[in-house]
């Protein structure tokens, strides 16, 4: 019988989440219960709190690598950074829930001549001995079939659990987990008091018109913290505004259903955030600020696909299709035609400084539920048409689906803009159009995003139409002038729904 007294020892704890099983806490007191009754100095625990140990897990374990490095230094027990006698685990899936990595592990114990304690089986089991070994092994085979049967579960549930809106996985930033008292189920998700203002300050920077670079420059200087309490890089801001949750919705493999949570932004603003966000045409600089307003609706004449700058040096900046590479046109005088300066304002600012513009774009303001649930359905169709537009079909059939697929969504996008334009007045207008106000000095200080909003607002039928680019008739300096390049089409053509 070995004499255990006066031992040093050591914990790893671990938790999955809070659904269910012992947590921190209580395993470091059952532990320390147990150690104090075994007469044992207890050190330093090893804690992954979160962290899933089957072999479906995505994240890493944190402390558990740091154990293992430990274990690996030194020659033996107490001479290794481990430095104790006993590793302590409140039970042996705690450890591992995969077979292998657990059987390597126990190697590794025994190589440095460490004992390991399972305080819910309340032994002391020695790796080097054989019918311990066995036993601690066919722990982690029970362990890893469990955790098989549980993601087999997970994944028959999945596609129901999405369709009824229940929450899955770890409540996001701003949201937090409400769990049943009695089961430790997880309920649903609520707003976390502490956090979902910093989520609806983004959302609320984004829709006015402000690029992500400038949203993560305001957060640094508010002094907002991401989880990890550092500040939020541009890229999680982004991820953030794409996230379906916040607006109450349950995203599934390209499927968004109603969830059963509130939301902490409004879905209208969400969807605007989200098109603003994923629209095509960008124009970018390499640090991800927008860097042109008429982008948004400069069309070339031949593809109908967005016109993008493009630089050369040694030579006058350009618009030109990426995609068929058929219009080219100079950006100055372009910029110049359309948008021009508030001394001499273009074809846009001319027009959004008529007397009556105010009454052509505006209408009775409504913030009653069919507003909101017509902004709702604009945004979606507009998502779903871009992803219906970047779709590429294989056979001869699956464009022909595509493109009367995307007909159909294109027209739906039509209707419910002309029913929104009868309810409602965009926001985007009412920050730049005002009676009694100069549209030059107003323009002028808009966010960049807020004047491509409304690029894309007047540049379509019904008011200015669309700006296409005709292909120069020849090659050389002496090109047309800008004014025969553009034409102000009002309708789609046929052949840009099916390109």
């Amino acid at each position: 019988m070995w004499d255990v007294r006066g031992l040093r020892a050591r914990e790893y704890r671990r938790l999955s989440d809070r659904k269910g099983g012992r947590s921190i806490e209580d395993q470091g007191r059952d532990n320390r219960l147990a150690a104090d009754d075994q007469e044992w100095t207890l050190g330093e625990p090893y804690i992954d709190d979160g962290r899933s140990a089957s072999r479906y897990a995505r994240r890493r374990r944190d402390d558990f690598d740091r154990l293992v490095a430990d274990l690996q230094t030194g020659p033996t027990g107490r001479q290794s950074a481990f430095g104790a006698d006993v590793l302590m685990l409140w039970e042996s899936s705690r450890g591992s829930r995969k077979v292998g990595e657990w059987v390597a592990f126990i190697e590794l114990c025994e190589q440095q001549a460490v004992r390991i304690w399972v305080t819910t089986h309340e032994r002391l089991y020695d790796p080097a001995n054989g019918r311990d070994r066995k036993a601690l092994i066919d722990d982690a085979v029970d362990s890893e079939y469990e955790s098989y049967k549980t993601h087999r579960r997970l994944v028959r549930t999945a596609p129901a659990d999405a369709e009824r809106g229940r929450p899955y996985g770890k409540a996001p930033y701003g949201l937090r987990p409400v769990y049943d008292q009695k089961n430790g189920r997880l309920l649903t998700w609520e707003a976390d008091p502490a956090r979902a203002y910093v989520v609806q300050e983004l959302f609320r920077i984004l829709e006015a018109g402000h690029t992500l670079a400038a949203a993560e420059r305001e957060f640094l200087g508010r002094g907002h913290l991401n989880a990890s309490g550092r500040p939020f890089q541009r890229e999680q801001l982004r991820a953030m505004a794409l996230r379906h949750a916040y607006a109450g919705l349950r995203y599934y493999k390209g499927t968004v259903y109603q969830g059963i949570w509130n939301g902490i932004v409004p879905e209208p603003q969400f969807w605007n955030v989200h098109g603003m966000l994923t629209a095509s045409g960008r124009g970018t600089s390499p640090g991800g600020e927008l860097l042109h307003a008429v982008t948004a609706a400069l069309t070339c004449g031949r593809c109908w696909t967005l016109l993008g700058p493009r630089y050369e040096e040694g030579r006058p900046d350009v618009y030109r299709c990426a995609k068929c590479g058929g219009s080219k046109i100079q950006k100055d005088p372009v910029d110049d035609l359309l948008i021009g300066t508030a001394e001499e304002p273009g074809v846009m600012l001319a027009y959004l400084a008529r007397p009556d513009i105010y009454e052509v774009l505006s209408a009775p303001a409504g913030t009653d539920t069919t507003v909101r649930q017509v902004q709702a359905d604009l945004a979606r169709a507009r998502a779903e048409r871009d992803e219906l537009r970047a779709a590429t079909g294989e056979t001869l059939a699956e464009v022909r689906l595509l493109a009367a697929s995307l007909a159909k969504k294109e027209q739906q996008v039509l209707e419910l803009e002309a029913r929104e334009r009868a309810l409602l007045l965009p926001s985007v207008v009412q920050s730049i159009v005002q009676p009694g106000r100069d549209v030059g000095e107003s323009w002028a200080a808009a966010p960049l995003k807020a004047q491509r909003m409304l690029v894309r607002l007047i540049c379509r039928p019904g008011y200015l139409g669309r700006p296409c680019v005709i292909p120069s008739t020849h090659a050389g300096r002496n090109q047309p002038p800008v004014t025969t390049r553009i034409e102000w089409r009002h309708e789609i053509p046929s052949s840009a729904l099916e390109a």
